[in-house]
């Protein structure tokens, strides 16, 4: 199975999530969460319809893809007229980790009237808080406290205990176990007693999990998914030994790469070591593209060092580079935050010659590109196809205007004689305006 879907597939997959026949939906599902970002663009265009049925097959779809893209769009659902929708968008927001999502849910709290959203919400702070996002913390706080809120709603607060400091747990347990709410007392006991008695969780079934996400069944690996979540930082582990096992399946590699995604910086154990220790090609583009998601920088800075790793010793002898996209992905993580640490590596990549450049650097360069990359990027240009001198144009552009380069400045009009032409070639067509499209509800 190709992750590079033809251009009619993901539009005639998305229409199918409106059908009436579960087993359709599953296989239009499970299709386009393995072909991933390129169907992003098109679920983010479905929530804008009026087909409620085909919105609550993509938001979840969304949040499985995890694509930044995708963020937005959610946070604009929780304003929706109907409350099944805002419910969805609430628990599918939790899967993008940031303080922007946690500001969203708060807000949907403070107006929201009704039980079911209201208790989706709350579970979706809470896999924030599990996601490192303690600023969450607060406002769960303040509802499992107020004794004016919906009882199943305190009650699934309640989570939060295991999840804070021993203290702390210890001073709210005593409140809550005098609660006036049988319910939210008869929770907060079991919680103190399970303190008490029950020793840390065994690792068990971990294994399975792991196994289980190449089912060829959508519901037994997206199921599998979310018990990931449930079996911890444990998890991570097995996740990436059994990617290594099955390091020439790209879908079993997309799929562990959500896995590990829904995790969080606080539970991927062994990521960063793995890292520096991972040779298979996709697994380590995998374990790259999650080190980006988690976006903890001391772990972005690590991959510095996975470029030097797979970096050809010799500048390269031969077309055909297995670490290739692994090398430029990383390269697009550092520049996302801005870094330039591997910027010479960045650059012997646009001066290579023998190989076709691979977006992702060329992305890398259009964020952290400055003045000594503008002659690699126009011979980049004399050499490649229209495609990418069209992505290759725009990144001169991008760089001269966040630079304040002019034209006829004195480094430019220093270039060779067939660098100045192809320069003046590029600065002289106007660059396509794409359609904007109205921004979603």
């Amino acid at each position: 199975m190709t992750l590079r879907p033809r251009a009619t597939e993901v539009p005639e997959l998305v229409r199918r999530l409106g059908s009436r026949r579960p087993k359709q939906v599953d296989r239009a599902r499970a299709r386009l969460s393995i072909i991933g970002s390129h169907s992003v663009a098109a679920l983010v265009q479905a929530l804008e319809g009026d087909n409620n049925r085909v919105r609550s097959h993509a938001m979840p779809l969304l949040a499985l893809i995890q694509d930044p893209r995708g963020r937005g769009p959610l946070v604009a659902m929780l304003l929706d007229r109907d409350a099944r929708m805002r419910e969805i968008a609430s628990r599918s927001l939790a899967r993008f980790p940031s303080p922007d999502a946690v500001a969203a849910l708060e807000r949907l709290l403070k107006r929201e009237k009704s039980k079911e959203v209201r208790l989706a919400a709350v579970h979706g702070l809470l896999e924030l808080v599990e996601s490192g996002q303690d600023g969450a913390v607060r406002r769960l706080l303040e509802v499992l406290l107020d004794v004016r809120e919906e009882v199943r709603v305190r009650t699934a607060a309640c989570a939060l205990l295991p999840l804070l400091k021993p203290a702390a747990r210890r001073g709210l347990l005593r409140r809550l176990r005098a609660d006036a709410v049988e319910e939210i007392a008869r929770r907060a006991a079991e919680i103190a007693e399970e303190d008490e008695t029950i020793a840390p969780r065994e690792r068990t079934k971990i294994d399975g999990i792991a196994k289980d996400l190449a089912s060829g069944d959508y519901a037994v690996w997206n199921d599998a998914l979310h018990r990931v979540a449930g079996a911890g930082a444990a998890a991570s582990e097995s996740i990436i030994a059994e990617m290594r096992k099955r390091s020439n399946d790209p879908e079993y590699c997309t799929r562990a790469g959500m896995a590990l995604k829904t995790l969080g910086s606080r539970r991927v154990r062994g990521l960063a070591e793995a890292l520096d220790v991972v040779d298979e090609p996709l697994p380590l583009q995998v374990l790259v593209e999650v080190a980006g998601a988690i976006g903890e920088k001391p772990l972005i800075y690590r991959l510095k060092s996975v470029i030097e790793r797979v970096a050809p010793a010799d500048g390269g002898s031969t077309r055909f580079d297995p670490m290739q996209r692994v090398r430029a992905k990383a390269h697009f993580e550092l520049a996302r935050i801005g870094s330039r640490v591997a910027i010479a590596d960045l650059q012997s990549i646009l001066a290579d010659g023998e190989r076709r450049l691979p977006l992702e650097a060329l992305s890398a360069v259009e964020l952290i590109g400055k003045r000594d990359e503008i002659p690699l990027l126009l011979k980049g240009y004399q050499r490649e196809d229209p495609f990418l001198r069209g992505k290759l144009a725009c990144v001169v552009r991008t760089i001269m205007k966040r630079e304040r380069i002019r034209r006829n400045s004195v480094a430019l009009r220093a270039l060779p004689a067939d660098l100045r032409r192809v320069l003046d070639g590029i600065l002289s067509r106007k660059p396509r305006k794409s359609a904007r499209r109205r921004p979603g509800r």
